[in-house]
């Protein structure tokens, strides 16, 4: 069934240049991608010129760095197939489940489908794990809704609804900002879990205390006070 997804691939890049390529070679071999958009959002490291290397992706570059949400928005501009992905530029996310993520879609199961590094996964009690699980709650108390992990990059929906919420955020508040704006339509969305390889700060991890402080505000933001 997954066969009949037209998948595009939005993948947000900032100074990537040890693993971009590697993660797009990855996101290639899978049956249902159709179109990979890869936004550079100003790297340093040359990243832009491996990109520029790559045959059969679109690349889109920040002139400035504006941040993921920024990066994501710019891609969605440019987006043509009927269901779009995001993809975290480094190795911690598997494109293999991307097949797993469209499947309860296309059985009419869910509207909207999330990857989750935590569910049915023993807790980890490290800063990124916390960080993330008060996001989540954040988002679940302010939003009624009950998801495992919020921030996830793999949110899984149809092109025209991603569309439709009008994104505003930049930065990392834009995952928080999708899923109020989700859950104010009501739009039911669906965790299922998905492999994960968590990077350490010095290999990159840019994800910080405030980041999760940022979209905290986001989920209240657009929850209560913005539509």
């Amino acid at each position: 069934m997954t066969d009949k997804i037209d998948l595009s691939v939005i993948i947000p890049v900032y100074n990537e240049a040890a693993t971009c390529a590697e993660i797009i070679k990855r996101v290639q071999a899978i049956s249902i991608v159709n179109e990979i958009i890869v936004v550079d959002d100003a790297s340093t490291d040359g990243t832009i010129h491996i990109l520029e290397k790559i045959d059969n992706i679109k690349v889109i570059r920040h002139e400035q760095n504006s941040g993921k949400g920024a990066a994501v928005r710019t891609g969605l501009a440019h987006v043509t197939g009927k269901y779009v992905i995001t993809q975290d530029a480094d190795l911690e996310y598997d494109p293999n489940d991307y097949l797993k993520l469209a499947e309860p879609m296309l059985a009419g199961s869910a509207e909207v489908v999330y990857g989750s590094r935590w569910l049915n996964k023993p807790i980890e009690w490290n800063i990124h794990y916390l960080i993330n699980q008060m996001i989540t709650l954040f988002a679940n108390v302010f939003n009624g809704v009950f998801l495992t992990d919020m921030p996830t990059c793999y949110k899984l929906m149809p092109t025209t609804l991603l569309e439709s919420l009008n994104l505003q955020s930049n930065g990392f508040g834009i995952d928080a900002e999708i899923t109020a704006k989700l859950a104010r339509n009501n739009i039911s969305i669906k965790d299922i879990p998905i492999k994960y390889s968590k990077r350490g700060k010095q290999s990159g991890k840019k994800l910080r205390l405030r980041d999760g402080l940022v979209a905290a505000w986001t989920c209240f933001r657009y929850s209560f006070i913005e539509k």
